[in-house]
């Protein structure tokens, strides 16, 4: 491993800010490709997690389809990975003649036609994200899952949504069937190459062992019929529940014209939130006042709703309690180091990745 890396910020995909009371949207936005890959400090540990789940559950992990076609897509996704990753990220990763080096893992993954090991494999050796490609289906008139190396499902099985149409891989999602399909299907016909995308999603969790566990192939229902009710228990609840967010970006690759799907997971305890400003704490538990029936028991949000709102007006109150106590010995000019930290990189990153949506 190469002594010293100038990880990437987190970018704290918090998209909940955006939730709409009674309404479902894809909240799609424009893809700067500079973001098309985003690799942070929880890189070697969720590539070392990726390793050990590839020993353990390969088949259930990747999925593909034989034909031309299918080949062909992976090879152009990888062939766009290999010339991508070096130049974004020059520090961790380096082209060679044949393969691509890592430096922070100190491993190579060939670049050659000749290597049995499939382009879409190796990609998932490269990068946090997962990925999924879909394909127009001529017989169906749709996209249909044809090839994915999935490492970090959120409650759902790749081997259950492949070769399946959007609607058939969206099926236990009511209100995505009721409110978004139609309009899926409408983006992915009409998005050109040069108009990428991307979207976000987040979950709680009171079921999962922190940060790492992030294998959940689980579906909701299943989950929930195992599930138990958490209670608040002040300080301890922030590391019984995990937030859970999902950067999800779309793109239509120029030959092939499939469409790529990548999945970054972002995962920690709730107790992170006390870093964070007041405003995220209090953008949460609006998110989830506001979950409808339907993504109530989607989310397995009956078993921890009430714990993580008490949780977080717990935060709120402590950072209320401390503004005051401080006021009250003569400082005034109180504000958390993390809104500071984040007005001083203002100029550099985009706050909270929530750029003009499309």
């Amino acid at each position: 491993m190469t002594e010293h890396i100038e990880w990437d910020e987190d970018p704290l995909v918090f998209n909940f800010h955006n939730e709409i009371p009674g309404k479902v949207k894809m909240h799609t936005r424009k893809l700067d490709l500079k973001d098309w890959v985003r690799i942070d400090k929880t890189y070697p540990d969720q590539m070392k997690e990726r390793r050990r789940l590839w020993k353990l559950y390969p088949e259930q992990i990747y999925v593909s389809q034989t034909d031309d076609s299918a080949v062909a897509c992976q090879w152009e996704l990888f062939d766009m990975l290999v010339e991508y990753l070096p130049e974004r990220f020059p520090y961790i990763f380096e082209r060679r003649e044949k393969c691509i080096y890592n430096k922070v893992l100190d491993e190579e993954v060939s670049t050659e036609r000749s290597d049995p090991e499939c382009p879409l494999i190796r990609a998932g050796r490269l990068t946090q994200e997962d990925w999924a490609i879909i394909e127009w289906d001529e017989d169906e008139q749709g996209y249909k899952l044809t090839s994915g190396i999935v490492y970090f499902p959120m409650r759902w099985a790749l081997t259950d949504k492949f070769q399946k149409g959007i609607a058939g891989i969206h099926g236990p999602v009511k209100p995505f069937m009721d409110n978004l399909v139609k309009h899926v299907y409408d983006v992915f016909k009409k998005m050109p190459p040069t108009n990428p995308l991307w979207r976000a999603n987040w979950a709680v969790f009171n079921d999962l062992d922190g940060p790492l566990d992030l294998y959940t192939p689980t579906g909701s229902l299943s989950r929930n019929d195992d599930n138990q009710t958490t209670k608040f228990e002040g300080e301890k609840t922030g590391k019984v529940l995990t937030f859970r967010a999902e950067y999800q970006t779309l793109r239509k690759l120029p030959k092939t014209q499939c469409i790529v799907f990548s999945i970054r997971t972002y995962q920690r305890y709730l107790d992170e939130f006390k870093s964070f400003p007041v405003s995220d704490s209090e953008g949460l538990i609006k998110a989830i006042e506001n979950l409808s029936d339907d993504f109530v028991m989607y989310k397995g949000a009956e078993f921890w709703k009430d714990a993580a709102i008490q949780y977080l007006q717990y935060i709120i109150d402590q950072r209320k309690e401390k503004k005051i106590t401080e006021t009250s010995t003569g400082i005034s000019w109180y504000v958390p180091v993390s809104v500071a930290v984040g007005l001083a990189l203002a100029g550099i990153i985009v706050h909270r990745l929530i750029p003009n949506k499309v």
